[in-house]
């Protein structure tokens, strides 16, 4: 995908959820956290062993962060693409909710399916493989 049809597309039909991020972005450069660039999209790495998290064409992730989780994240932009404002019901607040009660899970010592069982998630990782 052409990068300007991929932000022409995240700042019109995807404009809800990039707000977020670029909120979330413009603190960081603040701070003094630098952007980086992962295909056509924004992310910053901050914090250890959380993982990430997606909003639009920003995405922010872990420190040292792995290229399989910076792609699975760059996958959820592409879920923005086609989701729009539906995104963040469809895919942004389920999946937040199953990442806390996953995590409050494996604290308490429980057997976790695999991450990717989820469907958004193993669609977002798809995603992202494809457009890597």
């Amino acid at each position: 995908m052409n990068i300007y049809l991929f932000w022409l597309i995240q700042l019109s039909w995807g404009l809800l959820i990039n707000l977020l991020g670029l909120f979330i972005a413009i603190i960081l450069m603040c701070t003094g956290i630098k952007p980086k660039r992962f295909n056509h999209a924004i992310y910053f790495e901050v914090g250890e062993k959380w993982g990430g998290v997606n909003f639009g064409g920003f995405f922010f992730v872990q420190k040292h962060a792995s290229v399989r989780l910076k792609s699975h994240e760059y996958g959820h932009s592409f879920q923005n693409l086609l989701l729009g404002p539906f995104m963040v019901f469809a895919v942004t607040i389920p999946s937040s909710i199953r990442y806390h009660v996953r995590n409050h899970k494996n604290k308490k010592g429980y057997t976790l399916k695999p991450y990717d069982d989820f469907w958004c998630e193993s669609w977002a990782t798809r995603l992202g493989e494809k457009h890597s």
